[in-house]
Order: structure tokens, then sequence, then C-alpha cells
């Protein structure tokens, strides 16, 4: 009877941590947010010459859905100045694309900056991977094949 109630009051005591983490959860707030002034998603980052690059899409405010036409790059040496370096890439960058600015990611190669990025091809109406080019982490960027790199799935996007 007694390993019966041991098992039990161990269950109500993991049951009651669980409870008490999640209450503290919601108390807490982060103490240094990169991103105060706009929404953002699917953060991506990359490190070149000691600095630290997010690169992330930007869902508009007031949308019912996801509604993100552009993405953004933020930068930081120290982890806790940030530098917001604005929207060097948009859905308009490239002519074969209509919506849907999603996740991305940007990496270097032989001094040249590739970013890929998940956005709606007009062409077939379907998701597809685009690439831009720039000569910097923060761009400006131009569409480098114009072209969807690959379209066709949803399964891809992330």
């Amino acid at each position: 009877m007694n390993m019966k109630l041991e098992c039990d009051l161990s269950g109500i005591r993991k049951c009651m941590m669980s409870g008490l983490s999640l209450l503290l959860a919601g108390v807490l707030q982060a103490q240094n947010p990169i991103v105060q002034t706009c929404y953002t998603s699917d953060p991506a980052p990359m490190v070149h010459d000691g600095t630290l690059y997010v690169y992330t899409g930007h869902d508009e405010d007031h949308a019912d859905f996801f509604w993100m036409q552009e993405w953004r790059v933020y930068s930081t040496k120290d982890m806790v100045n940030w530098t917001d370096h604005g929207s060097p890439l948009a859905i308009e960058s490239f002519d074969w694309a209509d919506d849907r600015a999603w996740a991305s990611q940007c990496i270097e190669r032989n001094g040249k900056f590739y970013w890929y990025v998940c956005l709606h091809s007009k062409l077939t109406n379907t998701m597809a991977i685009g690439v831009a080019v720039g000569d910097s982490p923060t761009g400006p960027f131009k569409d480098a094949i114009g072209r969807p790199l690959y379209e066709g799935s949803w399964d891809f996007i992330d």
C-alpha cells in the first residue's frame, strides 16, 4: 500500500512541477529581445567575420494569416546590441513571384552572399525556392538566376 501511495504522490509532484513551470513561463519576460518593432518569423542565423546576422521573414500587422512580403536582416557583435538593416530583399525582387515571403537562409560562398528563400511562384501557382545574391551580408540582394531554383510543392518550404 505504501508503495502505491508513493507512486501516486510522485505523479502528483510531477504534475505540480509541470504546472508551476508553465505558470512561470507565462510570468517571465525576455530580457533582450532582438526585434521589438515588427513581427518576424523563421529566424535563420549566419556568422561572418565575427558578426552574427539573423535573417527573418516580416509578418505584416493586422493580417489574419501569414502576410509576408519581404525579409529583414539584423546583426550583432555582442548579443546585446542589435542593428536593424531593414529589408534588403522583397517579393518584388523576383519577377516570377507574387506572394508568401516565407522561410529563408543566407550563406557565404567565394565572397558572395546567397539568400535562399521560399515564396509563391506565379508561373506555376505553387511554392518555390528562389535565390538572391549580394556582395554583403546585408545586401542589396538581387535575383541570382531570374527564375525559381525549384518549384512544385509545399513540402520543402521550411
